[in-house]
């Protein structure tokens, strides 16, 4: 699983961000393998961020990650919005322990 956080240039970008971008991300991501357990706003930011938890089928983000960057639905779901907004994202690898409900 991945901890992704992504910093939007400004509440503009966050606000289109997380309202017109991430609800279609979610839906075509799952065509590709990849499962987001969720996204979130950080209230505790002075900066707009969002964080997503996602999961890969098989283990391995490279693979279905690297198929959907080269997918049409990856030109589509990135053809309204500007992703030069995001202004730095980071990406934590988790491992789940044995009791964790998300395996």
């Amino acid at each position: 699983m991945e901890l992704r956080t992504y910093t939007l240039a400004d509440a503009a970008a966050f606000e289109r961000y997380v309202s017109e971008f991430w609800p279609r991300h979610i839906r075509t991501l799952r065509n590709y393998g990849i499962t987001v357990h969720g996204v979130w706003t950080d209230l505790e930011s002075s900066e707009p961020r969002v964080i997503a938890l996602v999961d890969y089928s098989g283990g391995d983000p490279r693979s279905p990650a690297e198929i959907y960057g080269r997918s049409d639905d990856f030109v589509e779901d990135h053809r309204h919005f500007d992703t030069s907004l995001i202004v730095s994202t980071h990406t934590q690898t988790l491992q789940p322990i044995a009791s964790s409900p998300l395996q």
